[in-house]
């Protein structure tokens, strides 16, 4: 990796990062959730399946120790500064 681009590594990596354990049951249609980069994901739930930003299906959700991972299949871009 090049050291000019660690700062992006570093953004995208803390998107995939919610301060928080949100279980599948209680997400709503619509819900913004803060990611660990200050930046928010939204949710949409439409027949029992989630997707966030609208790219990714969680496709998994495992228990940790300090909270849950949801499995998604793509790979999350933070929204740039404006």
């Amino acid at each position: 990796m090049k050291p000019e681009n660690k700062a992006a590594l570093q953004n995208i990596l803390e998107y995939h990062v919610s301060v928080g354990v949100f279980k599948t049951d209680m997400m709503q249609d619509g819900q913004t959730i803060n990611q660990a980069n200050l930046k928010d994901i939204t949710l949409s739930v439409k027949d029992g399946k989630i997707m966030v930003n609208n790219t990714a299906n969680i496709v998994a959700s495992i228990p940790a120790s300090n909270g849950i991972i949801h499995v998604i299949d793509a790979v999350l871009l933070p929204p740039a500064d404006k």
